[in-house]
């Protein structure tokens, strides 16, 4: 019998490694690729109301982009966005410290609290926003009964109503990211620096919010990918008032019937997506970089 060579060796692995990755490839392929191809293929035929879907191929819907009325929703969505990512951010920072520094029951009842939304379906809970902030909703009530105000205040189809309905849901996303990075911080760096005469904010400001960077910069990018691509919410508590990209789309598709236009607002909610992910994992990996110098 001949000896195996590890050439003979390094063939097989390879092989080997080819067979277990085909599956996850061949899914990749059709469940990506394939659809982003075809967006690519839509976007440019002619773009129109009740479109063929056949014609010469132009760029024609991608001018549409630059109307401003386009502009404004695109404006808009990246701005919802990015206030619910700012405002889970400044909620999640106290509620991840609480959990980290609890013990016993008290923290597991925290972890139960921001943890149990998520069993609950997303059209539910925001049908319960939809209760709270309308006109004859809870909010509005209570403002009539202690007499502060006479007439309701407009608070559904707006973009604070987004914002909350938003927040509420993607909330348990960013405390469970920075939860995962807190708890991996020696607790002592920061007792040093309260011995050195820093503030508790202080303290906070010089020590754990560095060393928790990666971990916010994880959450924020999952809250604000999620908030890009949003539906339900946006539907129900902004309506036709709060456009968004993925209302725009939807919009176009089942009632315009313009699908090249469609196509190419998903391609540009995607790129914007896309933008925003490579800027986010560029500045983690320069954190991490920075914190291993």
């Amino acid at each position: 019998m001949h000896p195996i060579r590890s050439h003979d060796v390094g063939i097989l692995d390879n092989h080997q490694t080819l067979f277990l990755i085909a599956p996850a490839t061949f899914v990749f392929l059709v469940l990506l690729v394939s659809p982003i191809v075809f967006l690519i293929h839509l976007s440019l035929l002619p773009s129109m109301p009740n479109a063929s879907l056949t014609g010469p191929i132009g760029f024609n819907g991608y001018a549409e982009l630059g109307d401003s009325y386009h502009l404004g929703i695109l404006w808009r969505t990246i701005r919802i966005s990015g206030i619910t990512t700012l405002g889970c951010l400044l909620l999640g920072y106290p509620i991840a410290l609480s959990i980290i520094r609890s013990r016993g029951w008290w923290r597991s009842a925290q972890i139960v609290f921001v943890v149990t939304p998520l069993f609950v379906s997303i059209v539910v809970r925001t049908y319960g926003w939809v209760l709270l902030l309308g006109n004859r909703g809870l909010i509005n009530g209570l403002l009539a009964w202690v007499g502060f105000r006479d007439q309701p205040v407009r608070l559904l189809g707006t973009e604070a109503a987004v914002v909350i309905g938003l927040m509420e849901a993607l909330l348990p996303f960013m405390v469970l990211s920075l939860s995962a990075v807190l708890s991996r911080i020696d607790s002592t760096l920061e007792e040093a620096a309260r011995g050195l005469g820093a503030s508790p904010i202080g303290a906070f400001l010089t020590v754990t919010l560095p060393l928790s960077l990666p971990g916010a910069l994880a959450g924020c990018l999952l809250v604000f990918m999620v908030s890009m691509g949003s539906y339900v919410t946006p539907a129900l508590l902004g309506g036709s008032e709060v456009r968004v990209m993925v209302t725009e789309i939807y919009t176009q598709v089942t009632t315009v019937f313009n699908w090249p236009l469609a196509a190419v607002l998903s391609l540009t909610l995607l790129a914007v997506s896309l933008a925003v992910a490579g800027l986010a994992s560029r500045l983690i990996r320069t954190e991490r970089a920075r914190k291993t110098v």
